[in-house]
């Protein structure tokens, strides 16, 4: 976001509580951020539903990520069997079928 574009996305939180609430989410559907502002400090960013998503999404398969390096810096290289992982050892399909006549 250009800085010109930043700072045509700020509003006071005394402007945003005087009308320009509607103003303010109508920007927010065009996907550009609003930053309100009390006493001249960012006191929230208000966004739209999709880049909401998007960004908790993130966040959510960066922690994946990060608890995967981990894992692999750790790895004894020992591998856990089927009962240590599911509790109980799982029904295998070996694909037979019986025939009925």
């Amino acid at each position: 976001m250009g800085s010109s574009v930043f700072l045509e996305n700020l509003v006071s939180a005394s402007e945003f509580n005087h009308g320009k609430a509607s103003q303010t989410f109508k920007r927010v559907q065009d996907d550009n951020p609003v930053v309100v502002l009390k006493n001249n400090k960012p006191t929230a960013v208000i966004v739209s539903p999709n880049d909401y998503r998007r960004l908790t999404e993130a966040e959510e398969n960066f922690v994946l990520y990060q608890e995967a390096m981990e894992r692999l810096k750790n790895d004894s290289g020992k591998r856990l069997t089927e009962v240590e992982v599911f509790g109980k050892e799982s029904e295998v399909d070996d694909g037979y079928e019986p025939e009925f006549e």
